[in-house]
């Protein structure tokens, strides 16, 4: 048991190491023009060791915002029954305001490849239809999954606006979690409030 949590931890640090190496030499030459092989170089490593340590280069990316996604899906799973589904989704976006500085860097590299952006979309559009399946869980067969839909399609759309609009590297606070609760509040639908 012990010996499996030190693999475990090991794992994990080799995983970072491979992160941290590929995401400088995203910002040094662009997603799209970095290769496996240019990131094994770097980290000094080889592209099996790669491999196996870190699955595809847009895994790399793309893997922290899965993560995200499954942590939202519990953060919501976890809120009361009772409460209005715009107010949980709210709660659940609170994983991404954790995130801030970290998820700022990862679009940047999303948005310099159309390649990884189709894919960062894909995944997205998987988080919202498990956000759906957990909101309808939640209404007991009375909700309806369009109205489901369009409303975590809605509250994505809010949040895809406060990612765009706010700059933590301003020389002012960052506002992230501010201006994301006033879209929030701009376009909750009338049916969800209390």
């Amino acid at each position: 048991m012990a010996e499996s949590r030190v693999r475990g931890v090991a794992r994990r640090a080799v995983h970072a190491e491979i992160t941290a190496v590929a995401e400088c030499l995203f910002r040094e030459q662009g997603f799209d023009a970095t290769t496996v092989d240019h990131i094994a170089e770097r980290a000094g490593i080889s592209q099996r060791t790669f491999f196996r340590y870190a699955g595809t280069k847009e895994d790399l990316v793309l893997g922290e915002f899965d993560r995200q996604g499954e942590r939202m899906v519990d953060v919501l799973r976890s809120r009361p029954a009772a409460e209005n589904p715009w107010t949980s989704l709210r709660h659940a976006f609170e994983v991404v305001v954790a995130d801030r500085g970290r998820a700022k860097l990862m679009y940047s590299i999303i948005e310099s490849s159309p390649v990884l952006r189709a894919a960062y979309l894909d995944r997205m559009d998987l988080i919202q239809r498990r956000l759906v399946d957990v909101l309808l869980e939640r209404a007991a067969g009375t909700g309806s999954r369009v109205v489901t839909r369009a409303l975590v399609g809605s509250a994505f759309a809010a949040l895809n606006a406060a990612t765009e609009t706010c700059d933590p590297d301003c020389n002012k606070p960052d506002t992230f979690a501010a201006d994301l609760d006033h879209v929030l509040a701009q376009l909750e639908p009338a049916s969800t409030r209390n």
